[in-house]
């Protein structure tokens, strides 16, 4: 059986403290009951706005001579991230100070941190600093570090004349915050790479710009803040691009900072900061497979929850309150989408059925609005309500855009390739392969050369802009008659452009001959083993293929995107069956062979377990899903676990772990990758496996005869669930995922 994966462990190896200022999120110390008495600060930035318009040219300083382009979606990001403080972890809004957009001159960032967090610090006081904004380099000769590169957070003046803040400028100021016993926490969503020359240019915005060229000549060093136990969760790798992204309401948000929102709001009570940045991790590979977050520090500090334990829950439980009445059958809930609570959702006073509001809508991160649908009430203030039926919400749709023209300017586009060797152009025959330094392609009715980034109007001959010996990728468009035959698809959502599309349908001449793949922009071939989509679809030449494909890679994404209104006590694990041994660093190499086992969650220790139905199985990039357990010959009641001696009731002792009897081991094998593995459990068994196991997503339309649970899994599976269908779910059933990567037979030992 083939299988790919999901990394369930990172590399626990130091990080320096370049990682933290990639887009970094520290955490430092252990938290206990201490800590939520202590003192909340935080300093939020977001810079959208470095035109500098407003402010003054610095007396005496040169401006850098690079390009700081504006960015979209840092307000948003601060938003997101205050509204989060506020409703998950008991910040006062007094207590956050923001700057935004010119308010955030280097001056500025730098007084804010000794004055709001550094000033009056004390022992466990707890200390959040936030960055959304552009990242850089500074040269430093004096530096120890073997690039003699220092890593920058460029500020709102910097087109004015200001240095970028430099790592060390930024460790000194931790390390006297760290001096005080405080508990630090830092996210820094930017990136250091200026260059976005990598693979299929979409236009994608990304947080990086060139390096400042003037030296710092700075030689102080001090110790890095991993060292003295922090915790580093990165955005992006040094080298990488950290993006912007759309959220499934087409707000622009920072790909790291909305896939880390997503994995606090699904966070257990006392979630370990691990499994936290594993559920950001997997997010974010969804999206943007080019970018991969990073995580560092002591296994002790990792298994620390991220901003101590939720103060809006103690257990895995979600209890909604009451906040106020605003009519005699509408309320406000202190509660909403950052408690998990979904817009159609229904709910009960607790302890009494007989009273029912169902959610109307959300309001913001930390509220919603509820109307009394059964039942009379008095709606008090703090009075507890609890779900009945939860709203499984809209997943994200799948972005595609199809440059088209007409058949005459694809004709004529086999023309340019004799041009191209005539003037010693190297031809790209695939840019998830290799790089073009020209893209040239199709938009607004004409021809447009893209080279570093920067678009221009093709010439009357499109090859102009283009140098002999440089390497060119011609992006051909589709036909009209080409677009209809794929058609509209339910969940799939018609860009624009490039800019904001998952998969571009892109065209290439090859072999005398016109073919066509649904390509994700900035993705490499190598992108491949971290991401669950895949990074280009096969070449084709007929419609009908390219629609089922679509349709595949939305089907995929679906699956990617399914919530759950609760997780399960128990995740899924891999052991290796030669040695027993755990599967830790989330590689499954194609020589071994491995057993499918349940762990439970550091998390949901303590918490009642009752048995559950659960359903093991496994869903490739190409959308192909195989079943692990159980197995069909195993019936309907062996996967009723855990064992307990009296059905409905918690078990008094929980296992640690539980081997999923019936289940063969398994190898994998090529096509190597990553696959993501579900683990589904529910209070009621479901009536047909075959739901869970497929070959191909096109698969037939399940009967409407089924619960909504087996509906909502029909419909996704089969890629035909709208955007605006709600599908009304019991509240105690859960989907939790894990990926792992597989990789060809060891040689040699390695």
């Amino acid at each position: 059986m083939r299988s790919t994966a999901l990394i369930v462990s990172v590399s626990l190896h130091a990080v320096s403290m370049r990682t933290v200022l990639i887009a970094t999120f520290v955490t430092v110390a252990t938290f206990g009951p201490q800590v939520q008495a202590a003192a909340r600060r935080a300093l939020l930035i977001g810079i959208n706005d470095y035109s500098a318009s407003r402010l003054q040219t610095l007396r005496g300083a040169a401006a850098p001579t690079r390009d700081v382009p504006n960015l979209d979606g840092t307000a948003n990001d601060v938003e997101l991230m205050r509204d989060l403080l506020v409703a998950l972890y008991g910040f006062k809004g007094a207590d956050i100070v923001t700057l935004q957009d010119q308010q955030a001159t280097r001056d500025a960032i730098l007084q804010s941190l000794v004055r709001h967090l550094l000033a009056s610090t004390k022992k466990d006081d707890v200390v959040f600093f936030y960055f959304s904004g552009h990242g850089s380099q500074v040269p430093n000769s004096l530096s120890c570090e073997a690039d003699r590169l220092d890593e920058s957070l460029v500020p709102a003046d910097a087109r004015r004349g200001a240095r970028d803040i430099r790592d060390k400028e930024l460790r000194r100021v931790f390390n006297d915050i760290l001096d005080r016993g405080a508990h630090l926490t830092i996210v820094l969503d930017t990136c250091h790479s200026g260059s976005g020359a990598r693979g299929l240019d979409g236009g994608l915005r990304y947080r990086g710009v060139a390096p400042d060229s003037r030296d710092a000549r700075d030689p102080s060093t001090g110790p890095l803040p991993e060292d003295r136990g922090a915790l580093i969760l990165s955005a992006a790798q040094d080298f990488d691009q950290a993006f912007e992204t759309l959220d499934e309401r087409g707000n622009i948000r920072g790909a790291f900072t909305w896939a880390l929102a997503r994995a606090m709001r699904d966070s257990e009570a006392g979630e370990p900061a691990s499994e936290t940045f594993l559920r950001a991790r997997a997010s974010l590979h969804a999206e943007r497979p080019a970018q991969d977050p990073v995580i560092a520090g002591s296994r002790a500090t990792q298994r620390n929850p991220l901003l101590g334990i939720r103060t809006d829950r103690r257990t895995r439980r979600a209890v909604i309150a009451i906040e106020r009445a605003l009519a005699a059958d509408r309320a406000l809930l202190q509660g909403g989408w950052a408690s998990g609570v979904t817009v159609g959702s229904e709910l009960r006073l607790a302890k009494h059925d007989d009273i029912r509001l169902e959610v109307t809508s959300l309001l913001g991160v930390g509220h919603a609005e509820a109307r009394v649908t059964w039942g009379t009430a008095l709606l008090r203030p703090g009075t507890l309500l609890e779900i009945v039926t939860w709203a499984a919400p809209p997943s994200r749709p799948l972005r595609i855009w199809i440059p088209m023209a007409p058949q005459g300017v694809i004709d004529s586009a086999r023309e340019l390739r004799d041009v191209a060797s005539r003037r010693g152009v190297r031809w790209i025959t695939d840019p998830t392969q290799t790089t073009p330094a020209h893209l040239l392609r199709w938009r607004d009715n004409a021809w447009e050369l893209v080279t570093n980034g920067r678009r221009s109007n093709a010439a009357a001959s499109p090859l102009d802009g283009v140098p002999g010996g440089a390497s060119l990728f011609v992006q051909l468009p589709a036909s009209k008659q080409l677009r209809d035959a794929i058609g509209d698809i339910n969940g799939i959502e018609w860009t624009s452009g490039p800019d904001t599309a998952d998969y571009v349908l892109v065209g290439r001449h090859r072999a005398n001959r016109i073919e066509y793949a649904w390509v994700h922009p900035f993705a490499m071939s190598r992108d491949r083993a971290r991401s669950v989509l895949p990074v280009r679809s096969a070449w084709m030449t007929a419609g009908d293929a390219m629609r089922d494909c679509v349709v595949r890679l939305r089907t995929v994404q679906a699956w990617q995107d399914l919530r759950s209104p609760a997780s399960s006590h128990y995740r899924l694990a891999l052991r290796r069956v030669s040695d027993g041994a755990l599967v830790q660093n989330g590689r499954l190499a194609g020589d071994d062979r491995y057993q499918v086992v349940l762990r439970e969650r550091d998390a949901a220790r303590g918490d009642p377990v009752y048995a559950r139905y659960l359903y093991a199985f496994v869903i490739d990039s190409g959308g192909r899903s195989i079943l692990l357990f159980p197995r069909p010959e195993m019936g309907a009641v062996e996967n009723l676990l855990p064992v307990t001696p009296t059905p409905g009731k918690p078990l008094p002792d929980t296992p640690v772990e539980i081997p999923l009897t019936g289940t063969r081991p398994f190898a994998v094998a090529e096509p190597y990758g990553l696959d993501t593995y579900f683990l589904l459990s529910a209070d009621e068994p479901l009536p047909s496996l075959t739901d869970l196991e497929w070959s191909s997503v096109r698969a037939p339309r399940a009967p409407m005869t089924k619960g909504p649970l087996e509906e909502l899994i029909a419909r996704t599976l089969a890629g035909t669930r709208s955007p605006n269908e709600t599908i009304r779910t019991p509240p105690n059933w859960s989907i939790d995922k894990i990926v792992f990567e597989s990789i060809p037979p060891r040689r040699n030992g390695r």
